[in-house]
């Protein structure tokens, strides 16, 4: 996968209107959105969003919602990263070209902004 080098202003200023735009709805409760990605060779990166520690928090689960909300298809692609998403109790398994839509926006925003664990 080729990667185009992007500065952190320009990442932050993207994923911070990401999360504007995402619908703010009223969510009671705290939610904990893990995102593995694991590539060919076997290198690990982990991110972990724990919303009981965010202000943002309503957007986050909406996302998440939206991400959960169509199950995707698990069809890995040798040579090509795969994707552990767990939000909560709830387990989704992704190949790199399984992401789409608000899933693909959930997994960006986590590895991004996340903290690693």
């Amino acid at each position: 996968m080729n990667r185009i080098a992007i500065s952190p202003a320009t990442r932050r200023g993207v994923l911070a209107r990401l999360m504007r735009r995402l619908t703010a709805r009223a969510h009671n409760g705290r939610m904990r959105v893990v995102v593995t990605r694991i590539e060919p060779d076997g290198t690990m990166q982990r991110r972990v969003v724990d919303t009981a520690r965010r202000g943002d928090s309503p957007r986050w689960q909406d996302l998440a919602a939206r991400a959960l909300a169509y199950p995707s298809l698990y069809r890995p692609i040798p040579g090509t990263a795969v994707y552990h998403i767990s939000v909560d109790d709830r387990f989704v398994q992704a190949g790199e070209y399984d992401l789409d839509g608000p899933l693909r926006d959930l997994v960006t925003v986590v590895l991004a902004m996340g903290e690693e664990v």
